[in-house]
């Protein structure tokens, strides 16, 4: 068997990272209203295709608008595809991403780390 080990990558502004708790995930899904337009920070796994750019947590999904400016989309792809992350962002309910089928999405992205 041949492994691959993956390193960790950060993108963005890690100065920020201590400024911001984590948020769970489903905490942000349940009450979406109470997270408008906060600067969040969760986990998650990056789901990246033509019609899905989203993060995770296995039940739910957030559509993420655009990596910047933590960095350009077209340079991560190899790199987030799949991949579990934390990431700080502006979080909004009101925007549901593809044909509304997400619970909100990130407008915005300051930091991303891969795990």
């Amino acid at each position: 068997m041949i492994f691959a080990c993956s390193k960790n990558q950060e993108y963005g502004n890690s100065e920020i990272i201590n400024k911001y708790e984590f948020t769970d995930f489903q905490s942000v899904v349940k009450n979406p209203k109470e997270f408008y337009k906060d600067t969040l920070r969760i986990k998650g796994q990056i789901t990246m295709s033509s019609h899905n750019v989203s993060i995770t947590d296995g039940k739910s999904w957030i559509w993420i608008d655009s990596f910047e400016p933590a960095v350009d989309y077209d340079t991560v792809y190899q790199n987030l595809n799949m991949r579990d992350v934390e990431l700080i962002g502006v979080f909004d309910f009101r925007e549901k991403g593809f044909m509304d089928s997400y619970d909100g999405k990130f407008t915005e992205l300051f930091y991303i780390k891969t795990e």
